[in-house]
């Protein structure tokens, strides 16, 4: 289960967007991340370790053709759905839709 308060304070954070983008192309290991969203690997780490966190990604382990092993990260919520503020200031509804 994915709490949004936690979700929406890291999608809040630097660089968390451009990671989020970099995510969106499939697994893929956190130097390449790096690359792709110009933040630096520390901080790349940090926002995947938070997204891991609240839900939104997931770490898996690939081989690659030269037999090392590596920690890749992929996206485990495909898209994110708010509905309408009520008359009370809120948020009614949240939808997350899982990727497979």
């Amino acid at each position: 289960m994915i709490e949004l308060d936690e979700l929406l304070t890291v999608l809040a954070k630097a660089y968390t967007n451009d990671i989020l983008a970099a995510l969106d192309k499939g697994p893929i290991p956190a130097r390449e991340i790096a690359e792709i969203s110009g933040a630096s690997r520390p901080t790349v780490y940090r926002r995947l370790n938070q997204l891991e966190a609240v839900g939104a990604v997931e770490t898996t382990m690939s081989m690659p053709s030269n037999g090392q092993q590596r920690k890749e990260f992929r996206l485990v919520i495909e898209e994110l759905e708010f509905s309408p503020v009520s008359d009370r200031g809120v948020v009614e509804d949240v939808d997350f839709v899982a990727s497979n």
